[in-house]
């Protein structure tokens, strides 16, 4: 229960940092670009529930997904994008897929 009360204070302070710089800038790109990161880990965190069946590929994942929360921070305070860190949650996706189509039951 905790965790959920912390995702939603970090949440909430993304969601106001993004606010924050649209209201100095005026810069809608920037405003879309960070609401869209900030979706899109959203999205691979949800995912390490779906892999908890190959621990080794969660474990690798939950990692992955951390620097990708750390790139968008990046992002969002710093104007720097880098996108093999806020992309790469996308090669342990790819390969629970692949070892899942690997291992299915005939």
């Amino acid at each position: 229960m905790k965790i959920y009360i912390l995702a939603a204070i970090v949440l909430i302070l993304y969601g106001f940092l993004i606010y924050q710089g649209y209201k100095r800038d005026h810069d809608l790109q920037r405003l879309a670009i960070g609401v869209g990161l900030v979706l899109m880990a959203s999205f691979f965190t949800g995912f390490s529930r779906t892999m908890i069946v190959y621990k080794p590929i969660m474990i690798a994942h939950i990692a992955l997904t951390l620097l990708c929360w750390y790139a968008v921070a990046r992002y969002i305070l710093l104007r720097i994008f880098n996108p093999w860190q806020l992309f790469s949650p996308l090669a342990t996706i790819g390969l629970f897929f692949l070892v899942a189509w690997y291992f299915k039951e005939a």
